[in-house]
């Protein structure tokens, strides 16, 4: 090879291997923007779920709902999880693939514990820490805020609780609880039940006398482990599922008229209702009383209107037939009588515990209260007045735990709700039984011999016998004693 061709060749390998070196760094530099920018999008993902944890002004705190999830990814993790939403599939895939190795990493530390409960942190801000115990200096907890936990550390003789990826806190400054909070009764079968206690290892029993069968406890959380649901009865003392239970003793079918195990409220209408035409019960009884007029028949009528415009006139209020508060305590009355008439409910006198037999001797039993007062039309109050023949039964239903509204005590005293023996006779969540085989409890309904529509019912205290408020006061008479027509008898309980 002449001198020119060497030149040549020598010069031509030259060029190739620059190529090939031009083209391995443009490749290696285009692998490390690429690092960085999934890196990037990683640290921009966490940088905000951190964040979402730290209080301002506008969110003192996530609140995350106080229920544990098979998840170890606690409330915090999951919102890393969502919240770069310009990542692309590749990116999101790395970052989830990155916090599951983390996770999968720090679960098999030997100082490491795994469990599900909340820590809630104490009346003030709260530091965080890795798991090394350094101190995260850009973010912290705020004061008096629940947070999922999914581990408990132990480090340097110190404990701490998992709240992110990474992150933990110091088990001094928040209150570690398991299971989420709640309100509720429970009810003891007839077993018995094991008391238990709670620890990061789970539930065992804390050697306590079972709880007796069919009593009744309160609860403020629940949990659930391996598909048993606990309830917390009083500090770190639960009974489970297999031992107690939400339902009552005794209910209704469905399509009957529902048993309530906590008091009943007022309903129907206002409490503190203002009287006019038409309207009737205690408050008109006593309007009707104070200017002399009969209570035959006790309606806010015409006459009633003229003399209450004449009393607001002397009385300089405003004229306008109707009483009002004001006017109600023109008349003399105390404001109370205003609003304690109208809001009476019998109270409850039976529990979850309550039996059939409970149920309907409550009710009895609330009825016995009003006997010897007076009839009076449009009446559902409390047993120092009187009532008619359908707020008998409402208020006797109220104390044992029937809430048959829209029926109800303040509604039978608006105009149109006079007769709600017919309202009961209609209502098909009182189911009708043969008249063979009616029974203590039932209702015994009656009609008016000329029209045939019903105009009376009592509650059957055996098959022949009723306490009833007509004609003139609550009594005790036989079904037979000239009431009208019977027409029928409706169950209250199955």
């Amino acid at each position: 090879m002449n001198k020119k061709a060497k030149l040549s060749f020598i010069c031509g390998m030259a060029l190739t291997m620059l190529a090939i070196t031009t083209q391995q760094n443009v490749k290696a530099d285009t692998t490390t923007d690429n690092q960085v920018t999934t890196t990037s999008t990683q640290n921009q993902a966490v940088s905000q779920a951190t964040a979402a944890t730290t209080p301002t002004d506008d969110q003192k705190a996530v609140d995350t709902p106080a229920t544990a999830t098979d998840d170890t990814a606690n409330a915090q993790a999951t919102v890393a999880n969502t919240a770069d939403t310009t990542a692309t599939n590749d990116q999101t895939t790395t970052t989830a693939a990155d916090q599951n190795a983390d996770t999968q990493a720090d679960a098999t530390a030997s100082n490491i514990t795994q469990l599900k409960g909340i820590v809630t942190t104490r009346n003030q801000a709260t530091p965080l820490y890795k798991q090394d115990g350094s101190a995260i200096t850009d973010r912290q907890l705020g004061p008096n805020t629940p947070w999922f936990t999914d581990q408990k550390l132990q480090y340097n003789g110190k404990t701490y609780y998992r709240v992110a990826t990474n992150e933990y806190t110091d088990g001094q400054d928040v209150v570690l609880t398991y299971g989420n909070a709640a309100d509720g009764i429970i009810r003891v079968k007839s077993s018995g039940a094991v008391n238990f206690s709670r620890s990061d290892k789970g539930f065992t029993r804390n050697g306590s006398a079972n709880q007796a069968a069919n009593t009744v406890w309160r609860y403020n959380r629940t949990d659930k482990v391996n598909g048993m649901t606990y309830y917390q009865i009083a500090n770190n003392v639960w009974l489970n599922s297999d031992d107690a239970t939400t339902a009552a003793a005794y209910q209704n079918p469905n399509g009957w008229l529902q048993i309530h195990n906590s008091q009943i409220q007022p309903s129907g209408g206002a409490v503190g209702y203002d009287l006019y035409n038409g309207v009737e019960g205690i408050k008109t009884y006593l309007v009707r009383k104070y200017f002399g007029y009969s209570n035959a028949h006790t309606i806010y009528d015409g006459s009633v209107a003229a003399s209450v415009r004449a009393l607001q006139s002397r009385k300089g209020l405003p004229v306008t037939g109707v009483v009002n508060l004001a006017t109600w305590k023109a008349m003399g009355f105390v404001e109370s009588t205003w609003y304690g008439i109208d809001s009476y409910v019998a109270p409850l006198q039976t529990n979850m515990t309550s039996t059939r037999t409970d149920h309907i001797e409550a009710m009895i039993n609330q009825a016995y209260k009003y006997l010897g007062q007076p009839w009076i039309s449009g009446a559902a109050s409390m047993p120092s007045y009187g009532v008619d023949c359908s707020g008998l039964v409402t208020q006797a239903l109220y104390a044992s735990g029937i809430d048959s509204s829209p029926i109800s005590n303040i509604q039978h005293a608006q105009p149109g709700h006079e007769w709600n023996s017919r309202d009961y006779w209609a209502d098909n969540r009182l189911p009708r039984v043969n008249f063979n085989n009616r029974q203590r409890g039932d209702l015994i309904f009656f009609a008016d011999p000329s029209t045939g529509v019903v105009w009376h019912v009592g509650i059957l205290l055996n098959r022949d016998t009723m306490i009833e408020s007509w004609p003139f006061a609550v009594q005790v008479h036989s079904i037979y004693s000239s009431r009208g027509n019977i027409v029928g008898v409706k169950r209250v309980f199955h």
